[in-house]
C-alpha cells in the first residue's frame, strides 16, 4: 500500500503577484500529477489547503477541479483544516465545502469530533489498511483547549498503519516557534503527519513512530525562497510489517538568485548601477536583491521600481528587494526620556510620526518578533489591525 503526504499548499492570493500564485497552483497540480501517476492508495493532507478562509472564485474553481481528477481515478483525500483555511474568528471552514460535496474528507468534520464531561472524543477513519485521523490548526497554543483533553476512539479493525494528522509547530523544531509541545502529541500512532511549519523535517522520533513535515508546497515569502532549498512530499509505502520505505519526492519550482550587496556610504545612482551590474538574462528565476550598510542620500531616490522593471525585463518572474539592513540619512537617533523598555519604543515611534494604527502594529510586530509565528499568521494579525482602524476612520 502506498499513500502520499503534503501539506501548506496555501493556493490563493499569498503574493501580490499573479505569477507567483500561479507558481503555487502549479506546484500542487504537480502533487496531484504524481499522485495519480503514482497510483497511490489514498492521500493525506496536513492543513493549510487554501491560504485565506475566504479564497477566491477562481482558487475555489482550481481546487475542485484537481479534487475532480483525483476523485476520477478512485484516490481518496484525508485532511484537517489549517490555520489559514479557518477565517479569522470562526470555527467552521471552507474545507467543509468540499467535504459535504464528497471531493475529500474532513477528519475533524462534526461526524468525527464530539465533545462530553471535559474531553474532546476524536474519530478517525479505516481506509485501505489505514487508521487515519487528526486535529485541525488554530492561531495560537493549542495544548490545553484541545490536546491535553484529546482521547482518540481508535477502530478496532487490525490495521497496517496508524497515521495521526496536526497542523502545528512542535517544541522539537525549537522552543521559539513552537504552538504545541511535542510531548503533547498523542502516542500510538506510527506515521505522524505534520504541516504549519514550512521547511522540510525528516524522520523526528516519536512514541512507537515517526513525525515528518513535507513543509509548504511553493515558496510563500522571501525568507523561504533564501533559506529553504526544497519544496516537495511523501512518498509511503507500508504494509503488515509497517512503513517499508519513505521518498521525499522534489517539486519543480523556479531557479532561485540571491544579491546581496554592500551599499555602505554609496549614493542612490551607485547603489542602482551596482545592481545592474550583477543582473543577467534569466529564464524566469526569483531574484531576492539585499542591500546593507548607510547610504548617503535617501531610500526614496533608489527608484526601485525602475531596478524591478529592468530586472523583469530581463526575464526574472519575481523580485524582492530587501531594504531592511540598509539606512539612510533620514535615519537619525532620537533622544529617548523613558526607561521602561515598552515606554521607550512607544516613545521613539511617537517621535518619528506614527499615528495610533502605526503604533498599535508597531506593537504588534515588535512583540511577534521572536514569537516563532509563521510569517503569513503575522501577515494575518496586520491585516486585521488595518481592518479594525479603518472601520474605525469610515
Amino acid at each position: 500500500m502506498r499513500f502520499l503526504h503534503l501539506g501548506d499548499s496555501h493556493i490563493g492570493n499569498v503574493y501580490k503577484d499573479y505569477q507567483r500564485n500561479e507558481d503555487i497552483k502549479d506546484a500542487f497540480k504537480q502533487v496531484i500529477d504524481a499522485a495519480i501517476n503514482e497510483n497511490v492508495d489514498f492521500i493525506v493532507h496536513s492543513g493549510d489547503l487554501f491560504n485565506e478562509g475566504n479564497p477566491a472564485l477562481s482558487d475555489l474553481l482550481f481546487v475542485t477541479d484537481q479534487l475532480n481528477r483525483l476523485r476520477s481515478t478512485g484516490i481518496k483525500i484525508f485532511i484537517v483544516p489549517g490555520s489559514h483555511d479557518i477565517g479569522i474568528g470562526e470555527e467552521e471552514s471552507i474545507i467543509e465545502l468540499f467535504d459535504r460535496n464528497g471531493l475529500l474528507v474532513n477528519l475533524n468534520a462534526k461526524r468525527y469530533v464530539s465533545f462530553s464531561g471535559g474531553e474532546i472524543a476524536l474519530k478517525g477513519e479505516v481506509y485501505r489498511g489505514a487508521f487515519i485521523c487528526g486535529v485541525k490548526g488554530k492561531r495560537s497554543r493549542v495544548e490545553d483547549e484541545v490536546f491535553k483533553k484529546l482521547k482518540i476512539e481508535q477502530s478496532n479493525e487490525n490495521c497496517l498503519i496508524k497515521i495521526f494528522i496536526f497542523h502545528h509547530t512542535i517544541s522539537t523544531l525549537g522552543e521559539k516557534f513552537k504552538d504545541l509541545d511535542t510531548e503533547s502529541l498523542p502516542r500510538g500512532f506510527d506515521y505522524y503527519a505534520a504541516g504549519h511549519w514550512h521547511g522540510h523535517r525528516d524522520n523526528i522520533k516519536y512514541d512507537r513512530g515517526i513525525i515528518q513535515y513535507p513543509g509548504s508546497t511553493e515558496y510563500c515569502d522571501e525568507k523561504e525562497i533564501v533559506d529553504n532549498p526544497n519544496r516537495g512530499f511523501y512518498l509511503v509505502d507500508f504494509d503488515e510489517s509497517g512503513i517499508r520505505n519513505l521518498e521525499y519526492r522534489i517539486i519543480k519550482t523556479r531557479g532561485k538568485e540571491l544579491i546581496e550587496l554592500d551599499s555602505n556610504g554609496k549614493t542612490a545612482v551607485q547603489i542602482r548601477d551596482q545592481i545592474f551590474s550583477k543582473l543577467k538574462h534569466s529564464d524566469g528565476n526569483l531574484l531576492v536583491i539585499k542591500l546593507l550598510g548607510q547610504m548617503q542620500g535617501k531610500k526614496s531616490e533608489l527608484e526601485l521600481l525602475k531596478i524591478k522593471n529592468t530586472a523583469k525585463d530581463l526575464g526574472y518572474s519575481y523580485v524582492s528587494i530587501n531594504l531592511s539592513k540598509l539606512a539612510d540619512k533620514d535615519d537619525q537617533s532620537v533622544e529617548i526620556n523613558s526607561k521602561d523598555i515598552a515606554d521607550v519604543e512607544k516613545e521613539y515611534l511617537l517621535k518619528k510620526g506614527y499615528d495610533e494604527m502605526g503604533l498599535k502594529m508597531a506593537e504588534y510586530l515588535v512583540s511577534n518578533f521572536d514569537s516563532g509565528k509563521n510569517p503569513i499568521d503575522v501577515k494575518a494579525g496586520l491585516n486585521e489591525i488595518f481592518r479594525t482602524y479603518d472601520n474605525k476612520k469610515n
